[in-house]
């Protein structure tokens, strides 16, 4: 329990859930990915911005390693997801301990490491907090007991910008302490400037998630959508071609807002948010009843993430919108992952310090807050325990791009400029909530 202060698996479970049949073998077919897996680099890096693919392509890689490694008992595999809802998922303490969890004991050994064992004596019996640097020291001469180690960290620009030089420096130093051969660290982010420049001095093998990269999977993507989901089973055959043709062609001219910079280093077309965008649309088609009112869809295909979360925001019927509006303001800033239950609780509390102590309204159906805007919330990073109802079940923003739309400027000048969210003002209100409560 002292080394699972976060379970990074319910991250990965997501992610593989989310693959579709036969899509991302292009990764691991590809010669950087193989020289990598084989010990010629030691770091490979897949890059593109939110909505790419990356923490898909991610567990494929995990999934990969693993089934090496489950066949050498001198082999060694590791991962964390770093995640925007979750500051425990921010921690580099946490991620530190995470990862030496994970790693099986040495064949030599019967037991946890010793390292473990009296860092453990030292600190953890005592709760003492066994700082950064102990646990750097642990990890690396664990890491030296095996033949070859995989490390995998996903979404490294989810780790919070002001603090990211010590997780950039640790990589570093980790990289620069073990063989070349020995060690293989894969990482997906976006590419950020602070990022470009810590991992370029590591010489990495790069891959851009651009767009004739990924034209296979986005493909594989509709197409096992269409013949899976039963919303799309009352769908001709002629109109699913005609989704088909439609989506992958726009995605192909899909461009996040052009003031989104993106360092020099990275291609281009690595602004494309082609998966996140091909699926809030799948989702909008699904609800269509008639060949006219898809095809009318089709026609007006929005052109970028912005306008789509636009469109979806613009929906929401007036009496929802003070409801969803609190539940956005929860999920884009609260420290930890809300359940259901919880979420349904705060966004019936009254803003207002003269009723304080009076009773909230409840909801009639806690689970209307999902079928509202599904597109915008999801289920995920549950922890311990899965229970059984979904009330239990913790929420999030769909993807770190619904709430970067959130507090945008952009936002903020949109038709759906209710839903703008402001950092200062979201604590405050939360604040009000909490203290409505004591």
């Amino acid at each position: 329990k002292w080394l699972n202060v976060v379970d990074p698996s319910s991250n990965y479970s997501t992610a593989l859930a989310l693959r579709e049949p036969g899509t991302g073998n292009w990764l691991l077919r590809g010669r950087e990915y193989m020289d990598w897996k084989a010990g010629r680099g030691g770091v490979l890096w897949l890059h593109g911005i939110p909505g790419c693919g990356k923490s898909v392509l991610s567990a494929t890689a995990i999934e990969d390693v693993e089934n090496l490694c489950n066949s050498n008992d001198d082999h060694a595999l590791a991962y964390f997801y770093f995640t925007f809802s979750d500051s425990e998922k921010q921690n580099l303490e946490n991620m530190l301990l995470s990862i030496i969890g994970q790693l099986p004991k040495r064949p030599s050994e019967l037991g946890l490491p010793a390292e473990v064992v009296d860092l453990y004596n030292s600190t953890g019996a005592i709760r003492k907090s066994p700082g950064t640097k102990a646990l750097k020291d642990v990890l690396s001469r664990i890491i030296k007991g095996f033949k070859k180690t995989f490390v995998i960290l996903d979404a490294l620009d989810e780790f919070p910008k002001a603090i990211r030089g010590s997780l950039l420096s640790w990589i570093g130093e980790l990289r620069a302490d073990h063989n070349e051969g020995s060690l293989s660290i894969l990482v997906t982010s976006r590419p950020e400037g602070d990022i470009v420049g810590s991992l370029e001095r590591l010489d990495p093998f790069a891959i851009s998630l651009q767009s004739s990269t990924i034209d296979p999977d986005i493909l594989a993507y509709i197409r096992n959508s269409l013949a899976m989901k039963d919303d799309f089973r009352k769908f001709t055959p002629e109109i699913k071609s005609e989704i088909e043709e439609k989506l992958v062609s726009g995605s192909q001219g899909m461009w996040v807002i052009p003031n989104h910079r993106i360092p020099t280093y990275a291609n281009r077309a690595t602004c494309v948010c082609r998966f996140r965008w091909v699926d809030c649309l799948l989702r909008i088609l699904e609800d269509c009843i008639t060949p006219k009112s898809v095809r009318d869809a089709l026609r007006e295909l929005p052109k970028d993430l912005d306008s789509i979360y636009e469109r979806i925001l613009d929906t929401i019927p007036e009496k929802l919108k003070e409801y969803v509006g609190r539940a956005m303001n929860w999920l884009a800033f609260s420290t930890v992952p809300l359940t259901l239950g919880q979420l349904a609780e705060a966004i019936v509390i009254q803003y207002d310090v003269n009723r304080y102590g009076e009773d909230s309204e409840n909801l009639f159906d806690i689970e209307s807050l999902i079928s509202i805007c599904p597109s915008l919330i999801s289920y995920g990073d549950a922890r311990g325990n899965q229970s059984s109802t979904q009330e239990s079940q913790r929420l999030r923003l769909a993807h770190f791009s619904v709430k970067e739309y959130l507090i945008s400027e952009r936002a903020a000048q949109a038709s759906s400029a209710y839903y703008h969210i402001s950092e200062d003002e979201a604590n405050l209100r939360m604040g009000h909530a909490c203290l409505s409560r004591i």
